[in-house]
């Protein structure tokens, strides 16, 4: 097998080398949300925007009775005097907003292996260009819940709506965080980099070698040999 010349291998090595890819566009502010009667989620939904920096501040909050706000700074109890506004801290990690204690891990797989934001959620704050959440939890007739987020800018703008329906003994949990975006807006996909190049491997010979092919003046030897050996048995015979 004949090798690449070294100017061919280099071309494709730099073609590998220039071939798009792709990368990380920039961060963009997601919500999960999940819903669930055991040990994994039944129903989740999920939508982001790219404005991550801005404060978020829950402003409308209807229905969720007992629910709890949980970061790595504590737990904020939405009953009493957890009333709106609510800053939520996700400047350095994300928040989950869940019915209760007994959410099980991993309901929310946007925010696997993430960091829980260092501080805890503050009422009666907002600063000013927050984006504005609304959560509402409303009940059906047969005893089933409808879960509903929205998040607007500060001037009221839209910037995504999730809703999910949720059992009547379920559970249910909201994460708000940053997450990584693609130029699709999906999760970061970043290839392998390409395989080191391997020297083809030579292909053995089929045949069994060169037959020695004898020259002219040693067949002309040869034969003068045998009639010598000829003739001196003849002589020997008289």
């Amino acid at each position: 097998m004949r090798r690449l010349p070294a100017w061919t291998v280099a071309v494709v090595l730099a073609s590998c080398a220039l071939a798009p890819q792709r990368a990380a566009a920039a961060d963009g502010f997601w919500v999960s949300l999940a819903s669930g009667g055991g040990d994994a989620p039944t129903e989740y939904a999920e939508f982001s925007f790219d404005s991550p920096h801005a404060p978020i501040v829950i402003n409308q909050l209807g229905g969720v009775g007992g629910g709890q706000i949980v970061t790595g700074g504590g737990i904020t109890y939405l009953t009493g005097s957890a009333v709106p506004p609510i800053l939520v801290p996700t400047t350095d990690g994300y928040a989950t907003i869940a019915s209760g204690g007994d959410v099980p891990p991993g309901s929310i797989p946007r925010f696997a292996g993430g960091t829980p934001a260092s501080g805890a959620a503050l009422t009666g704050s907002s600063p000013d260009g927050s984006n504005l959440a609304s959560i509402t939890l409303t009940q059906n007739d047969n005893g089933s819940k409808v879960l509903t987020v929205g998040v607007t800018d500060a001037n009221g703008n839209p910037l995504g709506q999730g809703s999910i329906s949720v059992g009547a003994d379920g559970w249910w949990v909201i994460g708000l965080g940053t997450a990584a975006l693609d130029d699709d807006g999906g999760p970061v996909i970043v290839p392998p980099p390409p395989p080191p190049p391997v020297d083809p491997v030579p292909t053995p010979p089929t045949d069994n070698g060169p037959v020695a092919t004898p020259e002219p003046a040693s067949a002309v030897l040869l034969g003068v040999g045998g009639l010598f050996a000829a003739g001196a048995r003849r002589v020997r015979r008289r």
